[in-house]
């Protein structure tokens, strides 16, 4: 009886998802042919216009980029001469962007649209030419700190021998700057949280199994040993540890080596994407759906978007990455919310392959007004998971639903990448669900610390017979409440 009436509810989800609209739209912003428009970095401006920051080193100011179907929006070019820009903000009006070697302040100091004033805001840090010491930024916290992320050195005879390769930098408003944290890879999104605590999204790679969103905090090693080369500089934040720690479990490495901090939140490979790139606040305050507070995190090689829910457990933060939305026309490397509450995503491929069938270029997603049947939040609980949900789950579909969770973890080795180990498949019941339908507690045996617990629900159905949208969701349990 229970099969039969499991298999009906899955056929009626199915009828009533068939039917149901989207809850967003994707709209592709027009630009001109001769415009390689490459974004690298993006900026909300006064008056509804936004500013793109393209890797051929300008800047460019797009007028009406709300259009409708995204016609109509007018070009003009704001800077130009920049030594490939990796990010854009705009602070005290003027916009400032991170080349290669320098944080920019650009002027329009007579008014007619064009910058004619390029100041140097910061600078200092190492750089050696290589292909792969980007640096991106800035982002700007409460306090008025800039922060900037320094890709390591990569390659074939390289030699990490520049300084604060792979570091976090906070940079005064007079320009000092002292380094936070290191150990990055290739740190490309940096974000800021409601209570000005700041990340970034690490990429898969040597020393990371997986990617990730770590949090920023003074001291913290984030895992990539390139960076001990700078730790016997004055105001390193860590010294380099007097024994090497590499092939072992993650929690055996954060055991062994108290100042390495790893992510937050894993985003494991391939299931959710291979090279992630930046983190934007969904600050918007409902405008954008029913996931305010959340970081939506782009995802370069597979052309899509996920999103991350992050809790503070003792002390440390640590959360949920679930997917969001796919099928992008290119890259997404930066995105932005605009006044109205859309989300404006700025794509390119260069240097790599990614889903889509164009290059580069620049999208809106919009918000519909429809909820859509999500998992919203998934909190650590003392013996299990608490799962919030965006619509009241129906009570038939509950009785009859599948909750599976298998818990993983990763080795800390210089390797680039590596599978997933000591996978185990954990015992899972529903324990309780609240009044109005819209949580459910979860009893999970043999929860561990330091592993990822990947939860998938099937075949439930909210209580409006709507499908679950993404039915999985990896939680990164560093600790246990």
């Amino acid at each position: 009886m229970v099969k039969s009436c499991a298999l009906f509810l899955a056929a009626a989800a199915l009828a009533a998802q068939a039917e149901t609209p989207p809850a967003y739209r994707v709209v592709t912003l027009d630009h001109p042919a001769e415009l390689a428009l490459e974004a690298s970095g993006i900026a909300r401006l006064p008056g509804g216009r936004l500013a793109v920051a393209i890797r051929r080193g300008e800047v460019w100011i797009a007028e009406n980029p709300c259009a409708e179907n995204g016609a109509g929006v007018r070009w003009r070019r704001f800077a130009s001469g920049l030594h490939e820009p990796l990010g854009l903000a705009l602070h005290e009006g003027d916009l400032f962007t991170t080349q290669r070697s320098e944080v920019t302040r650009l002027r329009d100091t007579d008014g007619d649209g064009v910058a004619d004033e390029y100041l140097t805001a910061a600078k200092g840090w190492g750089v050696s030419g290589n292909y792969h010491e980007y640096a991106y930024g800035p982002k700007f916290d409460p306090r008025g700190d800039m922060w900037v992320t320094l890709n390591c050195s990569m390659g074939k005879g390289v030699t990490p021998d520049k300084d604060w390769r792979g570091y976090s930098l906070r940079i005064a408003p007079d320009g000092r700057w002292q380094p936070i944290s290191g150990g990055m890879r290739s740190p490309c999104g940096i974000g800021i949280n409601a209570a000005g605590d700041v990340f970034y999204t690490e990429q898969q790679g040597n020393w990371n199994c997986a990617g990730g969103v770590h949090h920023i905090r003074a001291g913290a090693f984030h895992g990539h040993a390139d960076s001990f080369a700078s730790s016997t500089l004055p105001g390193a934040p860590f010294a380099r540890p007097a024994e090497p720690v590499q092939r072992v479990p993650i929690a055996e490495a954060v055991r062994r080596m108290p100042i390495y901090r790893p992510a937050a939140v894993w985003l494991p490979y391939r299931k959710m994407g291979m090279s992630c790139t930046d983190l934007a606040l969904d600050d918007t305050g409902g405008k954008f759906g029913p996931f305010a507070g959340q970081f939506f995190i782009g995802e370069f090689t597979m052309s899509q978007v996920n999103r991350v829910f992050l809790e503070k457990v003792g002390g440390e933060y640590q959360g949920a990455c679930f997917p969001f939305l796919d099928g992008f026309q290119s890259a997404p490397l930066r995105m932005e919310f605009g006044g109205d509450g859309s989300m404006f995503v700025g794509e390119t491929n260069r240097g790599w392959n990614s889903l889509g069938n164009r290059s580069y270029g620049l999208q809106r997603v919009i918000w519909t007004g429809r909820a859509p049947f999500e998992m919203r939040t998934m909190e650590a609980r003392p013996h299990g998971f608490r799962c919030t949900f965006t619509k009241p789950i129906g009570r038939e579909s509950l009785a009859a639903a599948a909750w599976r969770i298998q818990s993983y973890t990763y080795e800390y080795h210089a390797e680039y990448g590596g599978p997933e180990i000591d996978a185990q498949e954990l015992a899972v019941k529903v324990a309780a669900v609240s009044a109005d339908g819209l949580a459910v507690e979860l009893r999970v045996e043999n929860l561990r610390p330091y592993f990822i617990h990947e939860l998938t629900i099937g075949g439930l159905v909210s209580a409006d017979g709507e499908a679950l949208a993404h039915a999985v969701a990896y939680y990164t349990l560093n600790k246990i409440p």
